[in-house]
């Protein structure tokens, strides 16, 4: 069983997506997985886990709410010119400047400007404002944690940085959610430590958008792999809090 505590909410009264994938994937592989989510997923409600070889099911009822399965080799995600320290202060102001009373779930866990510090604090902005269609977006993040930051916590940093791009190419009266995460940690993530999260949008069909993010150290080197697709709503389905998404990742 899996409960998804109420402070772990993406959109409200509903379940983060990179924390749920981070929770769900270590049913199979907790620092390699791919994780689909079929509905919104519910806060402080147990969750039935169903584990088969490599892949793994969570149910509420008779409803699925996700399905779990392994990486069946490295993630692909093309390499990213990391932005410097100013570029990626500069593409968190933009970001600032463009969600503050804009942002689709200002108490995310991850990305809410409404959470202080009881949220990871992301701020994915883009980097270049020149390329509004399909910009670079990055942003710091610095997990204050002792030793090693859990798996959780490290798919939970690699959702919202990956929803941004998909979120630039949707209308002002629309909004996106996750369908779809892969993550795959290459090197482990330590607390106290600064890194820099770099994400694109790579394509788009219909209401799919497919996306990709890396985390650096401050050397430069790749920890963590993540690719996403994100799915086009209604900006109304947020307050409503009832999207079934699993149609649309098919």
């Amino acid at each position: 069983m899996i409960i998804i505590d109420s402070q772990f909410n993406g959109p409200a009264h509903t379940g983060h997506g990179g924390v749920s994938a981070g929770r769900f994937a270590a049913l199979v592989e907790p620092d390699a997985a791919t994780v689909r989510f079929h509905q919104p997923i519910p806060l402080g409600r147990p969750l039935s886990c169903h584990r088969h070889d490599s892949t793994a099911a969570v149910t509420r009822g008779l409803d699925t709410v996700a399905t779990v399965h392994d990486l069946a080799g490295p993630l692909e995600v093309g390499r990213f010119a990391v932005p410097s320290e100013h570029e990626i202060r500069r593409a968190e102001q933009r970001w600032l400047e463009f969600r503050h009373g804009q942002h689709i779930a200002p108490t995310c866990f991850a990305c809410g400007h409404e959470r202080g510090k009881t949220g990871l604090g992301l701020r994915p902005g883009p980097v270049d404002s020149a390329q509004p269609d399909a910009p670079t977006h990055a942003c710091t993040w610095r997990p204050e944690v002792d030793g090693r930051v859990p798996s959780w916590m490290v798919w939970a940093a690699m959702d919202c940085p990956t929803g941004f791009p998909a979120l630039s190419a949707v209308g002002a009266d629309e909004a996106v959610l996750t369908g779809e995460l892969s993550v795959q940690v290459l090197k482990p993530v330590v607390g106290g430590r600064s890194y820099r999260i770099v994400s694109r949008r790579v394509g788009t069909q219909g209401r799919r958008h497919f996306t990709e993010a890396a985390l650096y150290d401050t050397n430069g080197t790749r920890l963590v792999l993540a690719k996403a697709i994100w799915i086009t709503v209604s900006g109304a389905v947020l307050d409503a809090s009832v999207t079934p998404v699993v149609s649309s990742v098919a």
